[in-house]
């Protein structure tokens, strides 16, 4: 099999950044990785937790263990395997340039098996990551690679699959040609409005249910009346499939007013390093507290550099300050053509209170597109530019703590909804440390729902230091508490002939797992962990000697306490 020069690639990747026409990608060059019927469970640009999805998540009818094809000739490039994100994960590279990834699979066929076995034991872990070459692992289209699965960040049964250039850019693979049925069209169910002007810090918005249907939708009343002599929009919508009962993102959206096309999103590639950017796209304070709601912003904030938008006219923003109505009309499509409409009238109107202020006071501006720092004699950050999507009047208070695990003041950046693209600065003075606690400090945030999580942290000049991309509640706290170690299915002296598997959970009070080992009679052994449900998972060969055997667990969190677990067991 011979492939593309790197002439050749150069010249197919300045092709694929010439347009996103389905016509600059080969048609049926992939086939579909299964062998049922293609429905999704997710589509690619879908707003997901922190990122945009880069893939399609095909069902697989709530089972694990289907065939899992090659898309087309090519040869297995990578072997991943993870506790989180894609888990088992094989990439495949093809004579075009392109890479087809497939994620979450159960596990790969034996030859693929073997290979990855032999990269865990050279590197004794369980987690790897494997370059092949192109001639060791060569492979047919459709010919059989692996078994779908659960495995990685997967909420549930079904194949993450990918197509990228050659630059490890994904592309929509929707674009190659598959053929799903669709003919529904978007749902959409309310719009937001945020002011522009002097409101625009100190604002949460205002929302508005639509009303319609066969695609058509407007907001009651007639024209919306707002104080605020220019707003941005957001509409919330999300897409449905023909056979499908998941969310999913929509493809484009398109605003005009009074007849001008003022905003155009699509989402045909992203990058990885763009994928945050979704922090931006969406109401993300609201997709995170209400159940996914999908609040897609019609302009894009300052901040925001992902290049998925065109057509922008003032950045998507309604200028209202000539006080006549304007005439506004949001398309939301999804990939085959189906589109819901929306349709209103929006006016200036100094008397209207829907936009209502809050009286918040600040003690530092940040500025978007500029280094931020902020010290205090217990608290130092330092923010880099572009770290922010907008400019942020930053609120801050300091209050001893009354809990006795509390290695600091506590901390109260806000405000808490506030979306980082990058990782910031932040020291904490540690004044309560003793000297052998130094190495066991962190520094430690609460969410909304009141659970804490550790961001890490290195003691240095009397500060406990780390990155961090939230805000909200923090403070130092030590940890000197090992791992827990429990078995699940095994005890000593039990016979574990009839069984398949050694099951432990493993998991940690505060800074997290850091590493595991597991030993059989003295010699190390790759063991599946399953972060989802901290879950460690030995297959037993039946081959083994009959008689008494001993398994050793070992697992280390992130400050280095580590716990052991031995049992003695019989075959």
């Amino acid at each position: 099999m011979s492939f593309l020069s790197p002439f050749i690639f150069v010249m197919l990747h300045a092709l694929l950044q010439s347009g996103t026409d389905s016509s600059v990608y080969p048609q049926k060059y992939f086939n579909p990785p299964l062998d049922i019927p293609l429905l999704l469970a997710g589509n690619f640009g879908e707003p997901r937790a922190g990122h945009f999805h880069a893939g399609l998540d095909i069902q697989t009818k709530q089972v694990e263990g289907l065939p899992v094809y090659a898309a087309a000739d090519g040869y297995v490039s990578r072997i991943n395997v993870s506790s989180v994100g894609y888990g088992n994960a094989l990439y495949v590279t093809h004579p075009n340039g392109y890479v087809t990834v497939y994620g979450h699979l159960k596990e790969f066929t034996p030859a693929l098996m073997k290979r990855l076995r032999s990269g865990q034991y050279a590197k004794k872990s369980f987690a790897v990551d494997i370059e092949l070459k192109p001639g060791e692992f060569q492979v047919k289209q459709g010919e059989q690679i692996a078994y779908s699965g659960s495995t990685g960040s997967s909420g549930g049964p079904h194949l993450h699959f990918e197509i990228r250039d050659a630059q490890e850019n994904p592309i929509n693979p929707l674009l190659f040609g598959f053929k799903i049925v669709d003919a529904t069209r978007p749902l959409v169910s309310d719009v937001k409005f945020y002011p522009m002007d002097y409101l625009k810090y100190n604002c949460d918005g205002y929302r508005c249910k639509l009303s319609g249907k066969n695609g058509q939708f407007e907001v009651p009343g007639g024209t919306i009346k707002l104080n605020s002599t220019s707003v941005g929009v957001a509409l919330n919508t999300y897409d449905l499939m023909d056979k499908s009962e998941n969310r999913l993102g929509v493809y484009s959206l398109k605003m005009y007013k009074d007849g001008q096309l003022v905003y155009e999103y699509k989402m045909d590639k992203i990058s990885f390093k763009d994928s945050r950017y979704v922090l931006s796209q969406i109401d993300y304070p609201v997709f995170i507290n209400e159940d996914e709601q999908m609040f897609h912003r019609c302009y894009v904030e300052p901040g925001n550099k992902c290049p998925v938008y065109s057509n922008l006219v003032n950045r998507g923003i309604i200028d209202l300050s000539d006080g006549v109505v304007h005439d506004i009309k949001i398309e939301a499509g999804d990939f085959f053509g189906n589109i819901s409409t929306v349709k209103f009238k929006v006016q200036y109107d100094s008397k209207s209170s829907l936009l209502k202020e809050n009286k918040t006071s600040y003690v530092k501006r940040f500025d978007y597109n500029q280094p931020n720092e902020f010290w205090d004699r217990d608290i130092r950050l330092s923010l880099p530019a572009d770290c922010l999507f907008d400019t942020l009047y930053f609120n801050y208070s300091g209050a001893l703590s009354t809990n006795a695990e509390v290695y600091s003041k506590e901390h109260l950046l806000s405000d808490v909804n506030t979306c980082f693209f990058d990782w910031f600065g932040i020291s904490i003075k540690a004044d309560k440390l003793t000297e052998r606690l130094k190495d066991k400090a962190v520094i430690v945030f609460k969410d909304a729902r009141g659970n804490e999580f550790s961001r890490g942290g290195t003691f240095e000049d009397g500060f406990v230091k780390t990155k961090a991309r939230e805000f909200g509640l923090c403070y130092i706290k030590v940890d000197t508490i090992p791992p827990v170690i429990a078995p699940v299915n095994i005890y000593a002296g039990k016979n574990m002939r009839k069984s398949k598997t050694i099951l432990f959970k493993i998991s940690d009070d505060l800074s997290g797992i850091r590493s595991f080992n597991t030993y059989l009679d003295g010699e190390w052994v790759v063991t599946d962990y399953d972060a989802k449900s901290s879950t460690l998972i030995y297959y037993l060969d039946n081959t083994m000697k009959p008689g008494e055997h001993r398994f050793k667990v070992v697992a280390e969190d992130e400050r280095r306490n580590a716990s052991e677990y031995v049992v003695k067991f019989m075959m």
